[in-house]
């Protein structure tokens, strides 16, 4: 005589439940970004009527060796000033533009020249590179302008020296930029910093008054992004909130992000959710303040993006916690 158990409802094993999509985005601690460039790359999941259902444990496995497609994440590039990987070439062609061999390339890599690594593949941009190499032109601007102080000083008397010594070493950093803005015209040297394991924005601001008195400002945000050139947007509102708010007649903006200087908006749409009310707000002061404001490249001033007030901006950047630093010292 055989004998069969039915289980009761009580003694059968619930199965796991499914997660909703925004159930999986809160545990993953990702953005609806990432999650959609997750399911574009096979994760698995269930797609029930019109509606996505996953699987913890299966998605705990498959994120263990999940690695980005190359054409995915060259397609998603953009360097902290915006640019994207069609401004830049393969080391096959900087090879021959440099007139150096593949072994050189790599040495030179390793010696901090510029150049971007996007999975497994090296781009490089001209245009940083031999700014990056560039010798002699900021020699012969030193030149000229202390032929041009010689002219300018003969038979006048000399100012106090440590007066002289603070305004000229501040201006030498302004240069050739500040040859034609008045010297009461305030300069910002803005700069952005992202760090995707804390979710934060850092931005760093070097404001130099009248050649000679100098004020850091640093600046933190807590927001998820997948594009890290929105601590630079971040960094240009910060200083455009200072301009408003001061009511300054006039004031030069500089930035390492180009695209900032050729006075277009900005697309929020193309941006999270968190990030599009100070878009939004950075596209409306940029208007308002168009009369007021010169946005600048960086590549204006001596020595480019290896100015010493750039490099200010971008360790006050760094730092992600809110101050302010009196007679910043630089």
């Amino acid at each position: 005589m055989q004998v069969r158990i039915i289980a009761t409802s009580a003694q059968q094993k619930s199965p796991v439940a499914l997660l909703l999509k925004g159930e999986l985005i809160q545990k993953l601690k990702v953005t609806k970004t990432q999650m959609s460039a997750y399911i574009d790359d096979g994760m698995p999941h269930y797609l029930i009527g019109n509606e996505y259902r996953f699987l913890e444990s299966e998605i705990r496995t498959w994120l263990k060796t999940y690695r980005p497609s190359q054409e995915r994440l060259e397609s998603e590039f953009r360097d902290k000033k915006g640019r994207t990987l069609e401004e830049y070439v393969t080391d096959e062609i900087i090879v021959e533009t440099l007139r150096i061999t593949k072994e050189k390339l790599v040495g030179l890599c390793k010696k901090d020249m510029p150049f971007e690594k996007v999975g497994e593949k090296n781009f490089f941009h001209v245009q940083d590179i031999l700014d990056y190499y560039r010798q002699g032109a900021a020699t012969k601007m030193e030149e000229k302008q202390v032929q041009s102080s010689k002219i300018a000083t003969k038979g006048k008397k000399t100012q106090s020296p440590k007066a002289t010594s603070t305004e000229n070493s501040i201006k030498s950093f302004l240069m050739p930029l500040c040859q034609k803005i008045p010297q009461d015209v305030p300069f910002f040297i803005v700069d952005g910093s992202y760090s995707s394991k804390k979710h934060q924005a850092g931005t760093g601001l070097v404001l130099v008054e009248n050649w000679e008195t100098v004020t850091g400002i640093s600046s933190v945000w807590n927001i998820k992004t997948a594009k890290s050139n929105v601590s630079e947007f971040l960094a240009v509102l910060v200083a455009l909130r200072i301009i408003k708010k001061k009511n300054m007649n006039k004031a030069v903006i500089v930035t390492d992000h180009e695209h900032l200087t050729k006075g277009k908006s900005i697309d929020s749409n193309k941006y999270e959710v968190d990030t599009g009310p100070y878009i939004k707000e950075l596209n409306e002061l940029r208007k308002e303040l168009q009369s007021k404001v010169d946005i600048k490249f960086v590549n204006e001033l001596k020595e480019r993006n290896k100015n010493a007030l750039h490099k200010k901006a971008h360790k006050l950047s760094q730092q992600y916690k809110t101050n302010t630093y009196q007679r910043l010292e630089i």
